[in-house]
């Protein structure tokens, strides 16, 4: 805290350096005119900017909005307005490589010039190693990039002294590539096609999204995913992604009918928050007509009639239109089949030729042997696969998150069970063929399964070390202790 008292001292004593008596700021190469800057905070100019001064009609376009600490909203749980941090702004602006900017903070009728000794290097996310630039904020300096684009300025003036400032990363100026993450690619990451209009105008595009009915995405840096670090200690850290209304950090951004989209990200540069320099346009170009349920109906589930309560619904795998999925013990020899509807019309009992794991006879399908199986309907890729079951825990709670490491063990009465290495999360899933492990993935409220489907993380399940979990697929129900 000492440290942190000298460094604002010699900033204020340089602010007053830099700071005349009617409120213009002069850097040595002539004075600033902030009279029509009409309100206060950080605005940011330069040869590199589209907005080139302060005195530039246009001027209240380099305004740069309050930072969001994404620490706040994800550790604390704070909504977004309550997430804004004192001293802390941000901005996405187009700079020009080799060319100088600068950072203006206006204060009523003074003004301050900020800059930095910015250097490359990795910087700190929760996605894929991301070169850009930090530095530590130094009055009176200018700035450069070494590359034209698209760049995610964030800087903090840690006015509560609670960074960790051992690197000086105060500022941070980050390239950005915007891509896609949702439904249509399982949350992995779609690069958008982007078009360079000019300095203020920046387009994305992403053809034929094929999205589930309430299907959800967001836009996101490619590289950085979620967010990016300032300081040592992870006490700040800054939004790289939009969600619902352009809003840094802000909710999912969901689809209504399921099928395939065009989506269009614009950037135009504008003052004050993040989401006043963006929108987004999502077109439907062909609605789906794959299913958005589908049930298991047999003389062991159901006893063939729709409304028993044995009847299996098949759970949507998570981002895979038309993809379901069960875990079942089946009887050897006992029929079963499969329709969207709990009725008899357009009831199947196979899809293609690349139908694996049990036999039709008789317009009804069956297995050669009794046991658990992991039951796959692929309307889209037509292929039905029956498998014998494997269940996984992973995660915090079996000591790591290597998927396919901590298997359950399978009983004869088609139960599971698993005792879990230490105290944390617990976390399971059913193996499906071709899609990643939390798309197929459940838990235990209550004494009752909850599939994930396609949603969102499910609410924490904390366990101690060394508890035992027993999950039973045909009732539904699972055990904790």
């Amino acid at each position: 805290m000492k440290k942190f008292g000298i460094f604002m001292c010699s900033l204020a004593l340089a602010g007053m350096m830099f700071t005349s008596c009617d409120g213009n700021n002069g850097n040595g190469n002539g004075n600033i005119d902030i009279n029509n800057l009409v309100e206060d905070g950080f605005y940011a100019v330069g040869e590199a900017c589209p907005i080139k001064s302060v005195n530039d009609k246009d001027a209240v376009l380099a305004q740069m909005s309050q930072g969001i600490n994404e620490v706040l909203m994800d550790q604390q749980k704070l909504p977004w307005e309550e997430s804004k941090r004192a001293g802390m702004w941000e901005k996405y602006i187009y700079l020009e490589a080799d060319k100088e900017f600068e950072l203006i903070l206006k204060e009523g009728e003074n003004a301050t010039i900020y800059g930095a000794d910015l250097t490359k290097q990795e910087l700190v996310t929760d996605g894929s190693p991301l070169e850009g630039y930090k530095g530590s904020l130094i009055i009176g300096k200018k700035m450069k990039v070494q590359e034209s684009g698209l760049y995610h300025i964030v800087l903090d003036l840690n006015m509560d002294g609670a960074l960790d400032l051992t690197g000086k990363e105060q500022i941070i100026v980050a390239p950005v590539t915007w891509g896609v993450s949702g439904a249509m690619n399982g949350w992995g990451m779609t690069e958008g096609t982007m078009e360079f209009k000019s300095a203020k105008e920046i387009v994305w595009t992403w053809k034929d999204c094929d999205m589930a009915a309430g299907g959800k995405f967001k836009f996101k840096d490619v590289k950085s995913a979620w967010k990016i670090v300032l300081d040592d200690a992870g006490a700040v850290k800054a939004h790289t992604n939009l969600g619902m209304d352009c809003q840094n950090g802000g909710a999912d951004i969901a689809v209504e009918k399921g099928g395939l989209y065009d989506i269009t990200l614009t950037y135009n540069l504008a003052k004050g928050v993040i989401a006043n320099s963006y929108k987004y346009e999502v077109v439907l170009t062909k609605e789906s007509t794959l299913p958005t349920t589908m049930n298991m109906i047999g003389e062991e589930f159901g006893n063939w009639l729709w409304d028993n309560a044995g009847v299996v619904e098949l759970t949507p795998v998570h981002s895979k239109p038309g993809m379901f999925w069960c875990t079942r013990l089946i009887s050897a020899g006992k029929p079963f089949k499969f329709c969207a509807k709990k009725e008899w019309n357009g009831d199947f009992t196979n899809l293609g030729a690349e139908d694996t794991g049990f036999t039709v006879a008789d317009n009804n399908c069956t297995v050669a042997e009794t046991g658990l199986y992991t039951i796959v309907v692929d309307i889209k890729g037509a292929k039905i696969t029956i498998a014998k079951a494997e269940v996984f825990g992973i995660g915090d709670a079996f000591g790591s998150w290597d998927a396919g490491k901590y298997p359950f063990t399978i009983n004869e009465d088609g139960t599971v069970t698993i005792t879990t290495a230490a105290a944390g999360n617990l976390r399971m899933y059913t193996a499906v063929p071709g899609v990643d492990w939390w798309q197929a993935e459940y838990n235990i409220y209550d004494g009752k399964i909850q599939y994930r489907g396609e949603g969102g993380d499910q609410a924490a399940v904390a366990v101690a070390a060394n508890a035992t979990v027993t999950v039973n697929f045909n009732a539904g129900t699972g055990e904790i202790k």
